[in-house]
């Protein structure tokens, strides 16, 4: 396979059962999308302070991804069109490696599918269209669901951490994870052999 070898912007649009992941436009902006950090969930698993974002914000953070070393992806249900979650990636093109964040900012669409499911569609986007060599993530470690789906999926812990708490005095420990093309493509086979011996 032949992956680009010029760094041109990249327009993602990858789509599974019931999502579609894309790059995010600025109309996409709506006020739904700018009050999800008021959910005291996501402020603490992302360890980010309340803010609600006017519509002007919103759209100058959407635009401020250059989708050459940065992605905004929207994550939307095909069934209604409705905007539920977004991964922000940004890319280090020398070291071939990208750091991916998500979020499923609307409360009634989470535990429904939508993070697993796009995960698979947005890894492989990464790996065999942008020929990416590995993926790298930062995880609170009081996220005990997280850090169990990311290890049964393969990426091996590389260091502890600890930062500022967002929500005042004290700090938060972090686990930094690195997920290989290799292994990821190991696991896609094991899916695919799954899914033919039933």
């Amino acid at each position: 396979m032949s992956f680009a070898t010029t760094l041109v912007p990249r327009t993602v649009r990858v789509e599974t059962a019931n999502y579609l992941i894309r790059s995010l436009e600025v109309a996409d902006a709506n006020e739904s999308f700018g009050a999800w950090l008021l959910d005291p969930n996501a402020q603490r698993l992302l360890n980010a302070k309340p803010r609600r974002l006017t519509l002007p914000q919103v759209r100058a953070h959407i635009a401020s991804f250059d989708r050459v070393n940065a992605h905004l992806l929207g994550i939307f249900e095909k069934r209604t069109g409705r905007l539920v979650g977004m991964r922000a990636v940004m890319i280090n093109h020398q070291l071939k490696e990208y750091l991916v964040n998500v979020l499923i900012g609307e409360a009634d669409a989470r535990g429904k599918g939508a993070r697993h499911e796009t995960r698979f569609a947005m890894h492989n986007f990464m790996f065999e269209e942008l020929g990416m060599e590995a993926a790298v993530c930062s995880v609170l470690d009081e996220n005990v669901e997280m850090i169990r789906t990311i290890e049964k999926n393969g990426w091996v812990l590389q260091r502890m951490s600890r930062k500022a708490k967002a929500s005042g005095a004290g700090q938060v420990a972090l686990r930094d994870y690195r997920l290989t093309r290799e292994t990821w493509r190991a696991s896609q086979a094991g899916i695919a052999f799954r899914d033919m011996t039933g």
